[in-house]
């Protein structure tokens, strides 16, 4: 079977599960309209936190995930044992993972069939044992490649050790003489501690010393300037060292060498998009481009071998492991002094760009999946998953489901259709993007079109759940004017908010704090089927009066609001997101919300010099 032909029609015995990267017919089977649901007459009202460090959430890499840890709670209060939960957004399929630790059945959907496939193989945990024999006896057949393209010798042993990573670096134009330099050479700031260690944004030219703005900088091309490996001592000591004859001579090689005929990879052109434009301007315009030439040869060799698998039931999670490696194994893999890749919801082409071995990457990352699978391929599943619309559920029968949890795209914040091009390029099934709920001026959709398109999927929602029974979305932005489309769009369904907490991740990364558009903390929303309601508008003047003796009882009440940074040295902070999501906890059900971050944060900055 061609890897770009994949058909998945799967039913295995300890799952009630089918999936392919359709629509799917059976997706309602699983349902009883004639079981009554549990009455519950208020809102969850717990605090809700849960952190991201477990097998399931490290098993596959995902744009937006919700701990499942932090929607079981929800689950079992809203729900009995048997109940059937739906999730219309599922991204990665986290809801159908609480709900079967729980022993309730799931409907999970998606408008992208990466996203469908990626939870259908989350949701279908296989035997660990059967599939780590398989992902061995495909690296010991990798075994000669991974030797022929990730080799150097130990700089104190002279022992051939194996490439972990290659630092690469663009070539910069200097605006004052002209001249080219390599960032690598000048942009690192390494300190004893990697937390200390960065890339600067501002370096002196080499050539002529004037002080240059890297992101204002002309690009030439990237250099190959340094490589990791482990050697020497028994605890094998990690080095990244400068590129020696051999090192450089080998890359060359494996740059001028074509890829085998035999090994497939996708070509397809970039479309234009939000997220693309980047890559398209730095010359970036293939699927493949996306990966070194290296990289390339090693991931089309992996999904070959993964392609041809015999048994069925393997070959879907060999092939869902070599999606969970995303960005790491591309070009927009930035290098970071603390190690690791971050997976970004963009496709930023970094200066200084890490490639990974392929091989070692998909070693990990099956490793965790593996760790997952033992912890759960004995629980019985009972979960549909099916790539389609939340707008249009036409297989649930109407007053069919008993509980929804769901998180819908926030606004602009992420271009799913977009970011998905890497795993629906490999797997050569693309998005419909006619019906995806986001801002996105390349789709022709502002606030309006998602406002609209959220009224349809809300009021699917409506139709499809018992009397009495619950929806919880998981929501959170920036804006104000996100704020309000989504108030509004349950409204006019007919979806009345009863209640709201903070879901607190523990862990934030240092862009959801820094950053001006970053979610930062989720708010959950609890609503309940009502007639069509009209949200309260209040004067700007008043809501920002509330706001301010909102501040000012909060933190009169000694609540504490300082973060921590994990990966960086940087001082604790002031966290205005937190006091941010406490107030549209409390405004969202009470009034539209009016006050973007900024101006609130303006009001914070104000009360605290008032203090002084």
């Amino acid at each position: 079977m061609d890897s770009y032909q994949i058909k998945l029609e799967l039913t295995k015995s300890n799952h009630d599960a089918c999936f392919s990267f359709d629509l799917n017919p059976r997706f309602g089977d699983i349902i009883n309209s004639n079981l009554s649901s549990k009455q519950v007459k208020s809102p969850f009202a717990k605090d809700i936190s849960a952190g991201k460090n477990t097998y399931v959430y490290d098993a596959h890499t995902y744009h937006t995930k919700v701990p499942p840890q932090g929607i079981k709670p929800l689950i079992e209060y809203y729900t009995n044992p048997g109940d059937v939960v739906l999730d219309p957004f599922c991204g990665s399929g986290m809801t159908g993972v609480a709900a079967t630790e729980l022993g309730r059945k799931a409907l999970l959907s998606d408008l992208s069939p990466a996203a469908a496939f990626i939870a259908y193989n989350l949701n279908t945990p296989i035997d660990a044992g059967l599939y780590l024999n398989a992902i061995n006896e495909i690296l010991d057949r990798a075994a000669s490649l991974d030797k022929k393209l990730y080799t150097t010798h130990c700089r104190d042993c002279g022992s051939p050790a194996k490439v972990l990573y290659t630092v690469w670096s663009y070539g910069l134009i200097c605006q004052n003489c002209q001249q080219e330099f390599i960032y690598w050479d000048v942009g690192r700031d390494e300190k004893a501690s990697v937390k200390e260690s960065k890339i600067k944004k501002e370096v002196n030219c080499p050539h002529c010393n004037f002080l240059l703005k890297k992101r204002n900088l002309k690009r030439t091309q990237r250099y190959p300037v340094a490589v990791g490996y482990k050697c020497c001592g028994s605890r094998l000591k990690e080095s990244c060292v400068p590129l020696n004859n051999f090192d450089v001579e080998l890359i060359n090689s494996i740059e001028k060498s074509p890829i085998p005929k035999n090994l497939w990879y996708p070509q397809n052109k970039i479309p234009e998009g939000v997220n693309t434009r980047q890559p398209i301007l730095a010359g970036i315009k293939t699927v493949d481009q996306c990966y070194t030439h290296r990289a390339l040869y090693a991931m089309s060799f992996l999904w070959q071998e993964a392609s041809k698998w015999p048994d069925i039931e393997v070959r879907d999670k060999l092939l869902f492991t070599l999606t969970s490696l995303y960005q790491r194994i591309t070009v927009f893999s930035e290098f970071r002094f603390w190690g690791g890749s971050g997976n970004t919801a963009n496709f930023h082409v970094p200066t200084i760009m890490n490639e990974q071995n392929v091989f070692q990457v998909f070693k990990r990352k099956a490793q965790t999946i593996s760790w997952y699978f033992r912890e759960s391929a004995h629980i019985p599943h009972t979960v549909q998953v099916s790539t389609q619309s939340a707008c249009n559920l036409k297989q649930i029968p109407d007053k069919s489901v008993d509980y929804v949890f769901t998180d819908p795209p926030f606004g602009a914040n992420i271009n799913y259709s977009e970011m998905n091009l890497l795993w629906e390029s490999w797997l050569q099934q693309w998005t419909d993007n006619t019906e995806e709920a986001i801002i996105n001026s390349i789709q022709g959709k502002g606030y309006q079109e998602y406002k609209n398109l959220l009224f349809k999927a809300f009021s699917e929602i409506k139709r499809v759940l018992k009397d009495g029974s619950w929806l919880t979305v998981a929501f959170h932005n920036s804006s104000e004017k996100a704020w309000i489309v989504i108030q509004e769009a349950l409204a006019d369904a007919g979806l009345q908010i009863k209640g709201t907490q903070i879901f607190d991740k523990r862990h934030g990364t240092l862009k959801m704090f820094v950053s001006g558009n970053a979610v930062g903390y989720d708010l959950i929303i609890h609503c309940q089927k009502s007639q069509r309601l009209k949200v309260i508008f209040q004067p700007l003047v008043e809501v920002r009066h509330q706001a301010r003796e909102f501040i000012k009882e909060y933190l009169a009440n000694g609540n504490m609001l300082m973060k921590d940074f994990l990966h960086v040295a940087r001082k604790s902070e002031f966290d205005y997101r937190r006091l941010y999501s406490a107030w549209l906890a409390k405004t969202v059900k009470e009034s539209l919300v009016s006050l973007d971050f900024e101006t609130f944060k303006e009001i914070v900055d104000q009360l605290q010099e008032e203090k002084k």
